[in-house]
Parts: C-alpha cells; structure tokens; sequence
C-alpha cells in the first residue's frame, strides 16, 4: 500500500483518510465462508449430532402411519359450444390441475367425506373424552410435569396443565370450559366437523406426476384399512363433484345460450323496425326516384350547355354590332344589319337615288336641280333611318343576351338543387342499405345460435366427468417410512443450518482483527511484519535467553523481519528514534520493542530501550532486575535521572548477553507528578536529544493510545513510529481511533504489526506468512 511522506519524513495525513466504521466489507465472500465453516465444523457436527437426536427422539415417539395412495386422471372435456369469443372469454378457466388440487383439499369436498364415513362423530367423542387421572400414574415413577407442578405451588402459582390451558385459551387455540359447557348441540357438531376435517387435511397428501395429468391421493393413518378407506372415499367423492360440476356447467352454458338467443332476436326486431322506418322516411322526402333525378340532372345540364352556347353567339354578334353603330363606319358590312329587310330596302333605295344624282350632275353639272336636291335630303333621310334600324337591331341583341343570361342564371339553380336532393336521396339510400346488411347480420347470428342450441343440448346428453380413477387404494401391507427419514433429513438439515448460522454471526459479531487485509484495509498503512505469540511480557529475560540463543526460530526470524523494515523502509532517511504503541493494553508492545532493541543491538548498532509506560509498575519491576550500566546497585532510574539527581548511566541498565541498554524506571523510585506532564516536560525532551545524539537507535515503549495520552505526546518525538496490534484480540474500531488520536499529532506512521499471533489458529483464517514459514519449517529451527 502507497504511502505518503513529507519533507521531513513525517506522515502526510492529508494524503489518505481513514475509512469510517461502517466501511468495512458488509457480505463475506465464498472463500471466506467456506473458511469460516471449516473452521467450525467441530460445531456444526455437534449441531447436526443434536439435530438428529431430536428427530430420532420424535421418530420414536411417533405412532405408524400407514398411507394409502389412489391415482386419478383428470381430462377435461371441453364443449363446443360457439365459435363467437364473447360468448365465453375463457372457455378452460378454473381448470388446470393446480385448481383440481385445491378442490381435492378444500374444505367441501373434506366435508362431505367426513359426513359420508362418520368422522365427526368420532371426533365429538374424542373431545368429550375425560382426561386421563394423574393419581393412576405409579407413584414411584418420576414425573416431571409433578415436580413442576411442586416447583409452582411453592411460588403460589397454578399447577402446569392449568397454567397451559390458560395460555392456550388466551391465545384463542381453545375455548374454555366454561364456554364449551354453554355450546348447543349445533355448535358442538360444527367444532367436531372443523376438528375432523383439519385432522383429515393434516394427513392427507395430494400432489401430481409431472409431464402428465395424473393426480396422486395419499392418506396416512395408523390403521391401513382406515387408510385405504379414507383415500377412496376422497376419490369417490371428487368424481362425484366433478359430475355435478360438469352438469352444472352444462346448466349454466345452455342458459346463456338462451340468453343470447333472446337477445339476438330483440336485436332483429329492433334492426327490422329501425329498417321500416327507413324505408318509410326516404318515400315521404323524396317523391322522385334517383333514376328520373339522374334523367333531369341530365337533361338540365344539357339545356346549360345550349344555352351557354347561344349566349356567346349572341353576346359576339351584340359587341361586333354595337361596335359599328358606335364607329359610325359603314353599316351594310356588319353581318346582323345586313340580314335586315329594312336596311336592305333602305340600302336598295339610296343606291337607286345616288344613281338619279350621278345622272343629273352629268345632266346638270356642278348646277343642283331642285330635283337633285330633293333626291340629296332624301339620301339624308335613308341614311338617318338605316342608323334608327340599326339601333333598334342593338337593342334587340342587348335583350336577347340578358334573356339568355338569366336563362342561364335559372338553369344553374336548377342543376344544384336536383344535385343537392340526388345526394340527400344517396345518404338516405346508403342509411337505408346498411340497416339492409344489419338486418341480414342479425339474422344470420340468430341462425347461427339457434343451431348451437341443438348441438349443445345433444351434447349435454352425452356429458361425463372430468377426471376417472385410474387406480383405487389398497390396504398397505407396512409402514411408511419415508416420513421418518425426511424427518431425520430434515433435522439434520437444520442442524447444519443452525451450526452455519450460528459460526457466521459469530463471525460477523466478532470485530477483532485477524486478516493481514483486513488491517492494511482499516489502516491504509503497510504490514511491516506478524510476530507469534512470545508469552507475557513478565518473561522478559526468557525472551531475550531464547532470541539469543536460537537465532534461526520463526520468533527471531519475524523479529529481524520487522526490524530490516523499521531500519530500511526509507533508506533515504532512516529513522532514530522508533517509537512502540498500540490501541489498548495487552498487544506485547513492551516485548516486541525489547526484542526489536536485542536485534538492534546484535547488528552493532547501540541501542537503547526507553520505557515510557510511567504508569506500568510490572516494566518496573521486570527491568529492575537488570544490572546497572555503572556496576554500582541499581536503584535510580528514569525518575532520578529527570531529576538530574545523578547521572545517565547511574540510570541506565544493561541486558548483559546482548549488551542492551534500557532507561526505565526503578523499582524503588517514585513520583508524584503526572506521567504527562514528565513526558511533555522540557527536561524529558533534553534527554532525549542527549540519547538521540549518543545512541544510533532509540526505542520509545509508549502507552496505549487509547489509554492515556502519552502515546500522543511521544509521538512528536519519534521519527517514525510502529502501531502494534494484537492478532484476533484488538477491534477493528480500536485499531481506527487509535490511529485517529495519533494523526491528530501529524505523526508518521511507518506500518503496523501483527503481535501475539497463534500459529496454528492463523492458517484457518486467511493467507499469511504463517502458512509458508509453516511449509517450510526446515529453515527455521
């Protein structure tokens, strides 16, 4: 795992967070499961043990059964009722083998076989049956319901039957005595039949054979021939219900056929009516037929044509003549003055004059006669009444295009009224043609339902059940013993359920940390090394004797390990002071930084161990023993030499195998500051620049980080320092708070370490360095 430095070596908290609390892995995975249950199998085996001892025991305890089986074959008959959906939506509904099922266990047809074989009966008198006298019990045989009976007189409860029988009456399983005294006789034969049909149900089995339609009857009792009995009678009694199902059905489908026959039929009469009607209306509003319509629009429209014809000749031949009677140009070229008698005669007596003129000027000369003068104004005269024709044969064509235009005007009306009722008369034939085909539709529907009628009615003649027997029961010749093995199975079962269970909330209870994965995950810091198990730290001169003198042991092998990653890890800077701390008391912190000072000391480093745990009068004690650095009876210690009341190797002991020194506090010495303040004090930092300045390597055994805040206070000091936390005993959540109470100081963190691992319980959790050291126990001896 990365891992953040500063400048100054220290940790840079700002480069990671912690993870919070509920961060952690919420689902196991397979592997870590199949660990979990291995781990327990001891358990399990004991839980699997227990759970058939309490199936053997209610094996014993019950009573034969016997079973009974009959097989029945349900294939339904469909009718063919009508090829029309509405008339049934769902023409198989309700009946699926599933459904079948449900009507063998309902509690109608258990009815009715309880009713048939007198079960009811059986039952009142099983209920009104008097309870079996406790005194006829020996006396000399133990009863527990006796003595428990004793145990609650002496607490002035009621007696064990009686309190139960309370209980069961509050929770409303039974009723009182005192209400079943005050049951009529109906209420008391209605009990019984309820009675005897749950008891019939509870021993009846009703399944069917997959990929077929074949449902299987069982029926247990401890009798075979009331086993047989009662899964025929079962049988017999649902063929019996299938029958009058099935006439019931039939019933039901010929009445709504009816039903639909007489509706069909007001339909008819209604469409008929509706038709008449029709008919009756399109008569009374049109006289004419669409044929004479169609004959008049023709003509109409032909007449439109003519007309239309006439009025551009006469418009042209009315603008050509207005045209020259304005130009005042010469009439008789105009084609509709010239077919004038008038103007002819006109035009032939003023040629005849013109003629008379031209012989008298060549009579006469330039000399006008009197009659050439007369034959002049009569030429005036002609010419003024060819011009009044003229205009009066104008006038005429103006009027005969006006009259061929509202000759025109008349007939357009005409044609778009007779297309107006022509369409009116189509509608009204088109309404009256689709009352026609909803006529004929009606019609033939009802035929159509008529004829179902008669095929369903020849049909219902010919109905039989659903569902046959293919099989009856026969009397079982031994005992079932199925139930009891699914029972044993079953207990078994559940009690590797239970023995599962139980490990993995075990498990998931457990909040300590075991997984190497686990911590580096909590942590986000490196796994410098695990330590196994070195005893109490009380055996401190025995740790030292067994580090020295085995050097090949997996202890001094996992020792050295942690100290070549304390040492090495930033070979740019290695560390000075190292200092040792953990969440809660108890992680063998004061034996680890011991062991790890003795390799120090081995590689020729000096050393030193300083033992900070103030509070701790067992290190005391335990390095008291020691002999002093200056020969003389050690009785001062780190307390004298904060005191400067004498000098540091007057305070200093030396482990005399490795050559160790060690600055803690003598057994004689006492204090009556608090060790917080000796530890934040100035002197205890002058001392240990004295000892960083003297020594290649300091070893700061600190308190807890949860217990006290020294831990906090060192951590200044140190240049690194190595969090401890002991294998499957230290919490996750005491792993997290210590790390937070110590980078609230901006310390730097180097890794943690695994302590007090148990070698033969680490391999069952997860991969570590256990299982290969293991493996290979020939380097190691």
């Amino acid at each position: 795992m990365n891992r953040a430095a500063n400048q100054e070596g220290r940790f840079d908290v700002d480069a990671y967070e912690l993870p919070y609390e509920n961060t952690t892995e919420s689902i196991l995975d397979l592997r870590k499961i199949a660990l979990i249950i291995w781990r327990g199998r001891l358990l399990i085996l004991l839980f699997i043990i227990f759970g058939l001892g309490v199936g053997a025991y209610h094996v014993s305890r019950q009573e034969p059964v016997y079973l009974a089986k009959t097989s029945i074959l349900f294939e339904p008959e469909r009718l063919q009722i009508v090829a029309i959906s509405n008339v049934l939506a769902e023409p198989d509904a309700g009946r699926g083998l599933g459904n079948q099922i449900e009507i063998l266990n309902s509690t109608t047809l258990l009815g009715k076989v309880v009713e048939r074989l007198g079960l009811a009966e059986v039952e009142s008198a099983e209920l009104e049956a008097p309870a079996p006298d406790d005194d006829s019990a020996p006396a000399d045989e133990f009863s527990l319901s006796r003595y428990t009976d004793d145990l609650l007189a002496q607490w002035g409860l009621p007696a064990s039957a009686e309190l139960i029988d309370g209980l069961v009456v509050r929770l409303g399983l039974r009723e009182s005595p005192s209400e079943t005294d005050s049951l009529s006789d109906e209420d008391r034969k209605s009990n019984a039949v309820r009675a005897a049909i749950s008891k019939l149900r509870a021993n009846l089995q009703i399944s069917h054979i997959g990929g077929s339609r074949v449902i299987e009857v069982v029926y247990g009792a401890p009798d075979p021939q009331q086993a047989a009995l009662v899964a025929n009678t079962i049988s017999d009694e649902y063929i019996s219900f299938q029958q009058m199902t099935k006439n019931q059905d039939v019933v039901a489908v010929i009445e709504m056929v009816n039903r639909s026959i007489e509706d069909q039929r007001r339909r008819v009469a209604r469409s008929e009516e509706a038709l008449e009607a029709a008919r009756l209306d399109l008569a009374a509003r049109h006289a004419q037929s669409s044929e004479m319509l169609t004959i008049q629009l023709s003509a109409s429209n032909q007449a439109l044509a003519d007309i239309r014809l006439r009025l551009a000749d006469s418009q042209a031949r009315y603008e050509r003549a207005a045209a020259a009677l304005e130009a005042g140009d010469d009439l008789w070229s105009v084609t509709e003055f010239r077919d004038s008698d008038l103007i002819t005669g006109f035009r032939i007596h003023d040629i005849e004059i013109r003629d008379e003129i031209a012989q008298d000027r060549a009579i006469s000369g330039d000399n006008i006669s009197p009659s050439r003068a007369r034959n002049i104004a009569l030429r005036k005269q002609i010419n003024a009444s060819i011009r009044e024709e003229a205009e009066y044969i104008v006038a005429a064509l103006d009027f005969e295009v006006t009259s061929l235009k509202k000759r025109e005007a008349q007939l357009e009306e005409m044609i778009r009224e007779l297309e107006v009722m022509s369409i009116e008369r189509t509608a009204d034939e088109l309404s009256t043609s689709r009352l026609e085909r909803e006529v004929q539709a009606n019609q033939t529907l009802l035929q159509t339902f008529v004829a179902r009628q008669k095929e369903i009615t020849e049909q219902a003649n010919m109905q039989s059940a659903d569902a046959r027997i293919l099989s009856r029961a026969d009397p079982p010749s031994s005992p079932d013993r199925e139930a009891s093995t699914r029972l044993l199975l079953a207990s078994g079962g559940a009690g590797l359920f239970l023995g599962a269970l139980v490990l993995l909330l075990r498990e998931r209870l457990d909040n300590s940390v075991r997984d190497p994965r686990e911590l580096a995950e909590i942590t986000r810091l490196p796994i410098l090394a695990s330590i196994p198990m070195v005893g109490k730290r009380r055996n401190l001169p025995k740790l030292a004797q067994e580090f020295l003198s085995q050097p090949k042991s997996l202890l001094a092998e996992s020792i050295r390990n942690l100290r070549t990653g304390i040492l090495y890890s930033d070979p740019a800077r290695q560390p000075k002071v190292v200092m040792f701390t953990s969440s809660v008391p108890g992680e063998s912190k004061s034996a680890t930084s011991f062991l790890i000072s003795l390799a120090s000391q081995r590689t020729g480093r000096s050393t030193i161990l300083v033992s900070c745990d103030l509070r701790d009068e067992r290190n005391a004690r335990i390095y008291s023993k020691f002999p002093s650095v200056s020969g003389s009876e050690r009785r001062a210690g780190l307390a004298a030499y904060m005191r400067r009341e004498c000098a540091l190797e007057e305070a200093l002991a030396i482990e005399p195998k490795s050559g160790l020194h060690v600055l803690a506090l003598s057994e004689q010495e006492s204090f009556h500051e608090s060790p917080a303040d000796i530890l934040s004090s100035q002197r205890f930092k002058e001392v240990m620049g004295i000892l960083r300045d003297k020594y290649d390597l300091v070893i700061l055994d600190t308190p807890p980080a949860l217990a006290v805040t020294d831990a906090r206070l060192l951590a200044s000091m140190a240049d690194t320092i190595i969090y401890l936390v002991r294998w499957n005993g230290t919490s996750k959540n005491a792993v997290r708070e210590g790390l937070r109470e110590l980078q609230s100081m901006d310390a730097h963190l180097a890794g943690c370490v695994f302590t007090l691992v148990s070698q033969s319980k680490a391999k069952k959790y997860s991969d570590n360095e256990f299982i290969y050291k293991q493996s290979y126990a020939g380097y190691f001896s």
